[in-house]
């Protein structure tokens, strides 16, 4: 009886020691499927920024509008956004290390704006994706797709919408419809004869 019951305990044990080893190679590879999406939304939305921000620099301040705005939204000097956008290639990617930057310093309350900027911009230039960075940095991409979005939006605001593009070029006549062909009358019913009797 007593070997039995060893016999449990071991088993429940080792069947708990299993459970617990397993939990942690499982969560980080959601993280990293989380990361990838993410990162591939925020490409496309850096993409979606640095066109509308290059139609806003098209304007005679509109480069400088661009820029403040997003200077003004992470709190730091003009001539950072500028510095970013030449080191890292466009609005996008200035934004997405910005924000970045900003969520380092919160987690991290020792780092300046500068060395969170820094650390942040040093691993891109190395070669690692933005979701790389995030995932060492144990930051989330997430808010800094909203942050991307807004610098979007304010520059979309500055440029006005992009115009249409024309409908009538390539507008393809529908055919006609077919006239309706109509049904021949109905022959009339031929009448009851009547019930002999009434």
């Amino acid at each position: 009886m007593r070997r039995e019951t060893m016999s449990r305990w071991f088993v429940a044990g080792l069947v708990m020691a299993v459970v617990a080893l397993a939990w942690p190679v499982t969560v980080p590879a959601d993280d990293i499927k989380d990361n990838d999406k993410h990162e591939r939304q925020l490409q496309a939305d850096a993409r979606q920024l640095d066109a509308d921000a290059a139609r806003a620099s098209s304007t005679p301040d509109g480069q400088r509008r661009v820029t403040e705005r997003i200077a003004k939204e992470f709190k730091v000097q003009p001539s950072v956004v500028t510095d970013l956008r030449s080191r890292l290639g466009g609005y996008g990617q200035a934004t997405i290390a910005l924000a970045l930057s900003q969520d380092l310093m919160k987690r991290d309350k020792t780092l300046s704006q500068q060395a969170a900027l820094d650390k942040i911009v040093a691993e891109r230039q190395a070669g690692k994706g933005w979701g790389a960075i995030a995932h060492s940095l144990d930051l989330k991409l997430g808010r800094v797709i909203s942050d991307v979005k807004k610098a979007d939006t304010a520059a979309i605001h500055i440029a006005g919408k992009p115009d249409k593009v024309d409908q009538n070029v390539a507008k393809v006549d529908k055919p006609d419809k077919p006239e309706k062909v109509e049904k021949p009358d109905k022959p009339e019913k031929p009448a009851k004869p009547e019930k002999p009797g009434r």
